[in-house]
């Protein structure tokens, strides 16, 4: 497995976990009315928050220790947001190359 599929994988499991607690929290907004249950909302988002900041602070380089997190965010964007990144801006390490 090289640096880019790993440093992929991981944010891959970040974001989609991160949707899935963002479509649960907007669900129990909903929810909440019903049941008459005011926290449920606000409990839902801290797993969201926590994951956002995993993204941004804990996704790093497997040889610098760079901080890659929002770069990463930015390669799984749609459209002309997204940006294609083939080296650590850190260290320059080739992302192809294994660990």
């Amino acid at each position: 497995m090289t640096i880019g599929e790993l440093l992929t994988r991981k944010t891959r499991r970040n974001l989609f976990m991160g949707f899935v607690a963002w479509l649960a929290f907007a669900g129990s907004m909903f929810a909440a009315a019903e049941l008459g249950v005011r926290l449920l909302p606000l409990v839902l988002f801290v797993p969201f928050i926590g994951l956002v900041i995993a993204q941004m602070f804990f996704v790093r380089c497997p040889r610098c220790n760079g901080n890659l997190g929002q770069l990463l965010a930015q390669t799984l964007a749609p459209g002309p947001l997204k940006r294609r990144v083939m080296n650590c801006p850190f260290c320059g390490a080739d992302f192809n190359d294994n660990p």
